[in-house]
């Protein structure tokens, strides 16, 4: 016996789908993956975060346990120099030659000086002999601005006309070929000895000046006896 539909109530009949079953289980079969792909999401998150959290802990316990520690490489701050060589001329185009064993310039020094151990000096009214690498010197500061050679520690200068001079400080004035002391002095030369507090050394040598407690031994030149008279 078959039924049929009043006519007019066709929209009101329930429609029978023969495909729905699939459908259904299309969407579970998608919410399994999407469950599995979080799960391993998860998963992923919580190794990184052991795995960080392990590495912390190893550090820590190297730091504690005073391991090896690479030391910072020190930066130099200096400019050293092995024999060096500086020239010039005065304001009479005089040359001359400043030689060093060892030459330091401080990054650091704003006056841009450059200290010198054991400096020599080859200048026209400074007579070293015949050996032109003498040492004036134990240290000493070079400003090549001012072209100012200061010199410290057993200082021994001698004049091309016969003047020696023993202190612990003097300052060269390279321009001006004029030497200035101000510690103690003791000097010698073709008329005698002196000692004095201070001391200038003025054109070349030509002029000096003592002062302060000074003290002079003169030495009179004594001539050769004529022919005839006791000796």
């Amino acid at each position: 016996m078959s039924t049929t539909a009043t006519p007019g109530l066709e929209l009101f009949q329930p429609t029978m789908h023969g495909n729905w079953e699939p459908r259904r289980a299309l969407t579970l079969s998608a919410a399994r993956r999407r469950t599995h792909f979080v799960r391993w999401l998860r998963f992923v998150f919580m190794a990184g975060i052991i795995a960080l959290l392990a590495l912390l802990a190893v550090q820590l316990f190297i730091g504690a346990s005073g391991g090896p520690v690479v030391p910072a490489e020190a930066v130099s701050t200096d400019v050293r120099m092995v024999n060096p060589r500086i020239t010039g001329r005065d304001e009479n185009l005089t040359p001359y030659a400043l030689t060093a064993d060892v030459a330091i310039r401080r990054r650091d020094n704003a006056n841009s000086l450059t200290e010198l151990e054991r400096p020599r000096l080859d200048y026209d009214f400074l007579n070293t002999g015949a050996n032109a690498s003498e040492v004036l010197a134990q240290t000493g500061t070079f400003d090549p601005a001012s072209r100012i050679l200061d010199l410290y520690s057993d200082v021994n200068l001698n004049t091309d006309n016969g003047y020696s001079f023993a202190s612990q400080h003097a300052r060269i004035f390279l321009r001006e070929e004029r030497v200035v002391g101000e510690l103690p002095v003791t000097g010698s030369g073709p008329v005698g000895t002196i000692t004095a507090e201070r001391y200038e050394i003025h054109e070349g040598g030509n002029r000096v000046i003592f002062e302060g407690n000074v003290r002079a031994r003169i030495v009179q030149a004594r001539t050769a006896p004529s022919e005839g008279e006791d000796q």
